[in-house]
């Protein structure tokens, strides 16, 4: 039996840049806010792409798209995660591409 995944949408403000003494540096997102969850990846797709509830309140202009199973540290590293932005025009959000330095985060959602 497969072990149920669910999409966890989380928005926030800005990616902060942090660069290191040694030249490497990371993107933090900041002033995050996690709206919810969908047992189906194209229903938090579609929830994303039309702002449902309109997650973005002038304020978000980043979301993520992680997949976790239910319990405890339940990130679920064989599905991909999904980054986007949000476009004013279409008052949604659309795919990008993920941001430089936030590889080896995850658990966005749950902290």
């Amino acid at each position: 039996m497969d072990k149920q995944i669910y999409w966890f949408i989380t928005v926030f403000s800005t990616l902060e840049h942090k660069t290191f003494k040694d030249g490497s540096f990371e993107n933090i997102p900041r002033h995050m806010r996690t709206w919810g969850f969908y047992t189906n990846k194209e229903d938090a797709f579609s929830a994303l792409e039309t702002n449902r509830t309109d997650m973005w309140e002038t304020i978000y202009d980043f979301a993520i798209l992680e997949p976790y199973y239910e319990g405890i540290s339940g990130y679920a590293f064989e599905e991909d995660r999904y980054w986007f932005k949000y476009n004013k025009e279409k008052d949604g959000y659309e795919l990008m591409e993920s941001p430089d330095g936030v590889l080896h985060y995850v658990s966005f959602a749950l902290g």
